[in-house]
């Protein structure tokens, strides 16, 4: 194998740029993966051993290794050996980051950029990609073909959803859609998901309704908090009530309800403040969309300490006082909390 005489450098490339080079059978010598969509990611390692490798070697001519699980010295070994089979190989080199830069240097000394037949794509998990500031990702973006994949923006998701229910031959209303394409937020693993149980409910030649969302999706309370705080925000008393009668109706209680608007309200305040609110550090800006800038810290703060209060009432007063306790936090926050629009 010959091993170039200097470090490799490549330029960055989108997802779609990758979906049309593999399409025509171009492959770069190593790959960089990240990002905060996992599934993407995925399904984009799965895109190239399609395109790479014959389908009968695709279990034998692709070698999955983790840099966080495996030794260094397992994975170089793994990389100097040749195929029984074919001439093409993909490795897969999960976790990069685990592994220092004069680590990832000696990993990248077996590439040979002039081997049309030999893949590598390195990728790290959306909880523990670098930031693009540090030393590490740099040099990684510097020595590799670096595709970042983002969640998905609202034309493509709708574009993809399209697709999949046209495939079925069923239609869909345009509340519906908007409504899965806010509950899926850029979540393309979500969002498959959710249009799959949708299909299977509905059949083909069938039509999917705002009503056939609240029944299916996984996600709808969520949905129906976060249009819960929106009314909050905007002063919207009589909408907000509406929307807490809809979720009584549904068998909710006004326990969850507060649990909800808890989690929604700090999620809001870490999210404005620029720290993570997701599981494993994830960025869940998304899901405040509308919202963000509508309160200042202080009004955040009086909100949240104002559901853990009305939550505390909740669970120390009588039955017949729940309904008055959550009616007087919805007036709160509609008519103390709202930023005046001229202010």
């Amino acid at each position: 194998m010959t091993v170039p005489p200097s470090p490799l450098y490549y330029v960055a490339v989108s997802p779609g740029e990758l979906n049309k080079e593999i399409e025509a059978g171009k492959f770069r010598p190593v790959y960089y993966f990240y990002g905060s969509e996992d599934f993407r990611i995925k399904e984009a390692r799965r895109a190239v051993a399609s395109k790479l490798l014959p389908k009968s070697q695709q279990s034998t001519n692709h070698t999955v290794l983790s840099a966080s699980k495996d030794k260094l010295e397992d994975i170089l070994n793994e990389l100097s050996m040749i195929p029984m089979l074919g001439e093409r190989q993909l490795f897969s080199i999960t976790d990069i980051q685990a592994l220092s830069e004069v680590q990832i240097k000696k990993i990248l000394s077996l590439i040979d950029d002039k081997d049309p037949n030999r893949v590598v794509i390195l990728t790290s998990p959306s909880a523990r990609t670098p930031r693009k500031t540090t030393k590490l990702f740099k040099y990684l973006a510097q020595q590799t073909t670096a595709i970042e994949f983002a969640r998905l923006k609202g034309d493509s998701v709708r574009r993809r959803i399209n697709k999949m229910l046209t495939d079925n031959k069923i239609t869909i209303d345009k509340e519906a859609l908007d409504m899965i394409v806010e509950l899926a937020g850029g979540d393309l693993g979500g969002m498959l998901s959710e249009v799959g149980k949708l299909i299977d409910y509905v059949g083909e030649g069938g039509n999917i309704s705002r009503a056939e969302v609240a029944s299916v999706s996984s996600d709808y309370q969520a949905y129906k908090v976060f249009e819960l705080a929106d009314c909050a925000a905007s002063g919207k008393y009589d909408k907000a009530m509406e929307v807490i009668n809809f979720l009584l109706s549904r068998g909710e209680k006004l326990s969850s309800v507060l649990y909800w608007m808890g989690e929604h309200f700090v999620g809001l305040y870490l999210t404005q403040n620029r720290k993570p609110s997701g599981p494993g550090k994830r960025d869940m800006s998304w899901k405040y969309k509308g919202q963000l800038g509508r309160f200042d810290n202080d009004q955040l703060e009086g909100i949240i300490r104002e559901i853990s209060e009305a939550d505390f009432d909740l669970k120390t007063s009588r039955i017949n006082s729940e309904r008055l306790t959550i009616e007087k936090l919805i007036f709160k926050i509609c008519s103390g909390h709202q930023k005046k629009a001229n202010v």
